[in-house]
């Protein structure tokens, strides 16, 4: 049992050996890492940093970040963030992701009467008025400074992502509408407590930005339905404008146009040369592959590639005038009408056109282009007529056959 006991002893002897120079190397890799880390430019400093400069250079305003604490949060978990009568702000960001920004009163405050009077008052308590627009529109500016200065200070660029391409989008009503509008799975929640003029306020600052996934997370595809997919944010419906810009269209562009006969044509060579008989291509023809015109441009070059100026063309020129509310512009009489052709809209109005007097038309040998109708004393006799009474129905004996009348129907 000695026997053992050595052997035990002497492999923990040889484990802790092996062990103490991983220990150490770990202990030196933790502590270069939490040195790294208190250097480094890290969302919370940025924001730290960003929020002094930007109130000090758009308001002339003594301000400080006393405070930043960040937490992850799933995206029905923010409700009790939205608490009125905060200023509730909703945020635009990249890719149709949407963020929220919540400025407490004191810090609204703040932030009016320094624009306003130049001067940041104490704060004396008692009810909180609403916020309004009015309030939103002036911390706006600040809140826009603030995300676009501080996005582009941190080292990773996870947490570059984390706050670039963010701004003002909307003062929201209420929670319910806020939280209907941010629709990521999960959101980074930011706290700060701002000092204000150097103790005479304190306020509060909460930012909400979804997480975006690492790039090798984020697979971009399209639904049964046609809609896009995007890891990095919701899914946003492909419009029509992202559908026309994605068409492929091939365009030729028209010189000139020569004729010629077909033996001229069927005795082209290569390196036959032919006149244009054109000096400028500022009448060039844009054509499609079926040859027909769809509009005329210059033709030039930008960077060294060929490149077409398009024409703007008054589509209200060329469009035909059919509505009523085309004839402003026409030079065109008033004719008015019931629609049918047949008469005046006012049955009551008289004819523009007089009624001929009968009185003053020629008659007889005066009117022009007609020959005098002969006299009906020269007309010959016409010779009599024939016995008819052997013929049934002409004597006083013969009764007529009554004739079936027939029906109206």
């Amino acid at each position: 049992m000695g026997h053992d006991q050595q052997i035990m002893t002497a492999q923990t002897s040889g484990q802790s050996e092996r062990d103490q120079p991983h220990s150490a190397l770990h202990r030196k890799a933790q502590v270069g890492r939490v040195e790294h880390q208190t250097h480094a430019m890290s969302v919370p400093k940025a924001l730290r940093l960003t929020l002094a400069k930007v109130a000090n250079e758009m308001f002339g305003m003594a301000m400080a970040a006393i405070g930043i604490r960040m937490e992850k949060r799933d995206g029905d978990a923010l409700a009790e963030l939205f608490e009125m009568p905060a200023l509730l702000m909703a945020l635009d960001g990249p890719s149709g992701r949407r963020g929220a920004a919540v400025f407490d009163p004191n810090l609204v405050g703040g932030l009016i009467q320094q624009q306003t009077m130049g001067k940041v008052m104490p704060e004396v308590g008692g009810a909180t008025r609403p916020q309004t627009a009015t309030d939103a529109a002036i911390c706006a500016p600040f809140l826009d400074a603030l995300l676009d200065r501080a996005a582009v200070l941190p080292e990773t660029e996870i947490e570059r992502q984390l706050l670039q391409g963010y701004r003002f989008g909307i003062r929201a009503e209420d929670a319910r509408i806020l939280l209907m509008s941010l629709e990521a799975p999960e959101y980074q929640v930011v706290h700060i407590t701002v000092d204000i003029a150097g103790g005479c306020r304190q306020g509060q600052i909460i930012l909400c930005l979804p997480i975006v996934p690492k790039p090798s997370e984020i697979s971009r595809g399209r639904d049964d339905d046609g809609t896009l997919t995007d890891g990095a944010g919701p899914r946003r419906q492909n419009s029509l404008n992202d559908t026309v810009m994605a068409l492929h269209v091939d365009l030729n562009v028209a010189l000139a146009r020569i004729s010629m006969p077909v033996s001229t044509l069927g005795a082209l060579a290569p390196g036959d040369v032919f006149e244009l008989g054109i000096t400028a291509f500022d009448q060039s023809r844009v054509l499609t592959m079926c040859g027909t015109g769809v509009g005329r441009g210059t033709l030039g070059q930008i960077d060294g590639v060929r490149a077409l100026r398009v024409e703007h063309q008054n589509i209200a020129a060329t469009t035909p005038k059919r509505r009523a509310s085309d004839r402003e512009g026409l030079d065109l009489p008033d004719v008015t009408g019931d629609g049918t052709g047949t008469r005046a809209t006012d049955p009551n109005a008289e004819l523009s056109a007089p009624s001929p007097d009968l009185a003053e038309l020629p008659v007889g040998n005066a009117m022009n282009g007609v020959s005098a109708l002969p006299d009906f004393a020269e007309l010959p006799d016409l010779p009599d007529l024939p016995d008819m009474s052997d013929l049934p129905g002409f004597t006083q004996e013969d009764d007529l056959t009554d004739l079936p009348r027939a029906g109206a129907g």
